[in-house]
């Protein structure tokens, strides 16, 4: 079997030289070209399974650069990682909307975007116009929930829903309902004009894959992600749990995996979101109080039809190391808190993420 083929498209050559050395050391075969003309003539003659491309480059921009490769039939299909310094929202909206699969922001970790090029390549086979027609595989509904507010749960559903993507190559949809502002809007520099207050005001018969993805924002190829508003509603929330049912259905029958961010209030909202999902992981930080919380939930679980098995326990060690936990459950997973200072500690929460997405597959 030939190795995939990868260009890099950049007018610096310390990053097309860094790019081109990590891939054909795990197994690619690399070109390189320095600008947009040069690029697209190496991509029509050399016919890549994937495309790394810069922004801002001489003669032509990357934005042009991708139109041109979109609007030639014989190229039209190779998928496109932006690879930038540019990390502005409309960079990013105007990238995906030309037609990118992924999008990246300088300065980058080698290994980073070589998963980024692995999963993408996993998921089209190196060509959109290799895709096959079949069914995908029925998703399923995973929420993350907390009884007690400060603990990362919406670090964790993005986390996890990168993951998925990353590891996986499975396409996700992440939900923010911890309404009524949320948390993932901010985190991931999103917009708020369509948000998931309008859409699941919508009828529930009227509830599509067509209709839902015009309220998703596309975070990186294959994750959506359907925010809260940016602002505070004017007006008291209605009850909107009747559409989530048919949305859930939508998405996981369209073979997405559909993460919930459901913060740490019981509404009628959120639980009837922890009733549609086939997993609910339930956070806790490890400290006494947020363990008391935790106990608390888990013995109220039953009561409000929720089934125990589903009910997973998970310590997130954001204020720190936690010796000793006095839990209901065993936790399914702990994730240590980590920075860039503290390699073993990142490989752990590594670990940690990793067991999260086997459980939920």
């Amino acid at each position: 079997m030939s190795p995939k083929k990868v260009l890099i498209i950049d007018d610096e050559f310390p990053v097309r030289y860094l790019v081109e050395h990590q891939l054909k050391r795990n197994g690619f075969e690399a070109i390189s070209a320095k600008d947009g003309p040069s690029g697209i003539q190496a991509a029509y003659a050399h016919k890549p399974d994937l495309i790394v491309l810069d922004i801002m480059m001489p003669k032509m921009n990357g934005f042009e650069v991708c139109q041109e490769i979109r609007n030639t039939p014989a190229i039209a299909a190779t998928p496109v990682i932006f690879l930038t310094a540019c990390m502005t929202r409309k960079h990013k909206l105007r990238a995906f909307e030309i037609g990118a699969d992924d999008y990246l922001v300088k300065p980058f970790q080698p290994d980073e975007l070589l998963a980024h090029i692995t999963a993408i390549l996993r998921q089209t086979g190196g060509s959109k116009a290799n895709e096959q027609e079949e069914k995908p595989p029925k998703g399923k509904v995973i929420s993350l929930f907390s009884p007690k507010g400060g603990v990362g749960t919406t670090t964790l559903a993005v986390q996890l829903s990168e993951a998925v993507v990353i590891r996986e190559g499975r396409p996700v949809l992440l939900i923010d309902l911890d309404l009524p502002l949320g948390g993932v809007a901010p985190m991931l520099n999103l917009y708020g004009q369509r948000h998931i207050i309008d859409l699941l005001n919508r009828p529930p018969g009227e509830m599509s894959l067509p209709l839902i993805k015009q309220y998703a924002q596309r975070q990186r190829s294959n994750l959506l992600v359907i925010p809260t508003p940016t602002e505070m509603p004017e007006a008291a929330l209605p009850s909107m749990s009747a559409s989530l049912k048919p949305l859930l259905h939508a998405m996981s029958d369209a073979g997405y995996q559909v993460v919930l961010d459901l913060g740490s209030t019981l509404t009628d909202l959120t639980v009837e979101g922890l009733r549609q999902s086939d997993l609910v992981y339930v956070v806790t930080s490890g400290q006494p109080v947020a363990n008391k919380l935790h106990n608390a939930f888990m013995a109220l679980a039953p009561k409000m039809g929720l089934r125990p098995q589903r009910l997973l326990s998970v310590i997130n060690e954001l204020h720190g190391s936690v010796a000793h936990t006095d839990l209901l459950h065993v936790p399914i997973a702990r994730i240590p808190h980590a920075n860039e200072h503290a390699r073993t500690r990142m490989w752990l929460h590594d670990q940690g993420m990793g067991k999260l997405v086997s459980t939920m597959l």
